[in-house]
């Protein structure tokens, strides 16, 4: 069971009504919900690592290189460069002369974004073509020299090979295409951030039960600090009642006044002159560096006590 201070209205202190299982429940629901969330971030992370290692990998072999293996195939798609072309018009040529490589043309048809008109092949090398590098260039009858298509193909002797010499520091490891890595990892991090929003969803209803609301927002100023605190659909106390803010851990740091509540949220005030309640024992005045301390110690995260919690029902009110 916490320490908490008493409720307006009641002589109980509020450690009498606090159940400690749901307390340690809570405490639980919130360390798996921190777990889940530092895997969902370190998936998120590969998968970013992975993205950008495949990005760089394209910029530094180029978008017009080809990697190909003998008797493989990879497609191709290039702008027109002539309006309503038929399919003699467009003339590929390889160098050297003699290249164990074939195009085959497919059709025309329009680009996806901007709509403008688009040709679309395919490069194959020869079952026993020799690994090397290999020039393509695609053209169309009457354009003019400018407006050439040249592609590099690069023809590996295997699969090893081919993976040796990738410009992707994940391909040359791994063996898979950074890009698929980066797809998995988010799906696993999708996976895992549902994980997170249930433990949140358990650990609201369990705060709603305890009667408590999360810090979400903390701000000093010179009279003392104030800080905003998420309801979850419960009523908020009375303006002026006074809440003790404490830790995830149950140790009480500072009292505090309730404010007005707006859109879900209450604003509450920890003033600098006002007493620090203590369990027992008269009401005693703290200045100076403990008082500071408590103050830096309430930070977002802490939870403020609004009110009795569901579980069992609170004294009745005195006269």
């Amino acid at each position: 069971m916490i320490a908490a201070s008493t409720c307006r209205g009641y002589d109980l202190p509020m450690q009498t009504v606090l159940d400690a299982n749901t307390w340690e429940t809570c405490q639980g629901i919130r360390q798996r919900q921190h777990r889940l969330g530092l895997v969902c971030a370190v998936l998120l992370a590969v998968a970013l690592l992975g993205l950008v290692d495949g990005l760089q990998g394209l910029m530094r072999s180029g978008a017009n290189t080809l990697e190909l293996l003998p008797g493989k195939t990879a497609a191709l798609s290039g702008p027109l460069t002539i309006k309503n072309p038929v399919m003699r018009d467009i003339e590929v040529s390889f160098t050297p002369a003699g290249a164990p490589l074939n195009f085959n043309l497919e059709g025309f048809f329009a680009g996806y974004w901007f709509g403008n008109g688009m040709w679309r092949g395919a490069v194959s090398a020869e079952n026993q073509a020799e690994p090397g590098e290999y020039r393509m260039r695609v053209a169309f009858r009457g354009a003019a020299a400018s407006t050439f298509q040249n592609y590099t193909v690069q023809v590996h002797a295997d699969a090893n090979d081919m993976r040796a010499h990738s410009t992707s520091f994940v391909l040359r490891l791994t063996g898979v295409n950074p890009f698929v890595l980066a797809a998995g990892f988010v799906g696993l991090a999708l996976l895992v951030g549902v994980g997170v929003y249930r433990q949140g969803s358990r650990l609201i209803r369990m705060l709603v039960r305890m009667g408590c609301g999360e810090v979400v927002r903390v701000q000093e100023e010179k009279d003392g600090v104030r800080l905003w605190c998420f309801l979850y659909g419960s009523r908020p106390p009375y303006e002026g009642t006074v809440c003790a803010v404490i830790t995830t851990e149950g140790v009480v740091l500072a009292h505090a006044r309730a404010g007005t509540a707006a859109k879900g949220s209450l604003q509450l005030f920890i003033s600098r002159r006002a007493p620090a309640q203590k369990e027992s024992g008269p009401v005693q005045h703290e200045s100076g560096p403990a008082q500071k301390e408590i103050y830096f110690a309430v930070r977002p995260g802490c939870l403020v006590c609004l009110r009795p919690p569901c579980s069992q029902s609170p004294p009745a009110p005195t006269s």
